[in-house]
């Protein structure tokens, strides 16, 4: 409110890559004792999603799941499995194909105040990288 008035100011949103807060790890199986066949197998990374929570609540801001190479479905089974779990920062999850498409949209949304990525992709996003490893 700024002086005793509803503000339409929007949120403040933070958009963190799918990789601060999956783990990733390949499992190799043999069928029949022989034959050997692989998969990736996700699991959730709580001391991050921890201290993501912890960043949103104590700077007021919103926290938005970005992934890169998933479907808009899968990200949304991830922001249900993650409110099932009780442990969900996030409000809000998108799909994008490649972070060069995060990066072309970042200049048009003005309520995207920074991106949570993984260090060796911080120069894709220059001003809007936020190290939160670092802040905490």
């Amino acid at each position: 409110m700024k002086g005793g008035d509803i503000s339409n100011e929007s949120p403040k949103r933070i958009a963190v890559a799918m990789e601060c807060v999956v783990d990733a790890t390949p499992v190799v199986e043999k069928v029949l004792g022989i034959i050997p066949t692989s998969h990736i197998e996700y699991t959730y990374n709580r001391a991050n999603l921890s201290k993501i929570w912890h960043f949103s609540s104590d700077r007021g801001v919103i926290m938005e799941l970005v992934g890169f190479g998933y479907s808009q479905k899968d990200m949304d089974e991830v922001l249900e499995d993650l409110n099932n779990l009780g442990t969900n920062p996030f409000t809000y999850a998108k799909a994008y194909e490649r972070i060069s498409d995060l990066v072309n949209e970042l200049p048009y949304r003005p309520e995207l105040v920074g991106v949570v990525d993984l260090p060796q992709n911080a120069l894709r996003y220059g001003s809007w990288y936020i190290d939160i490893w670092r802040v905490i």
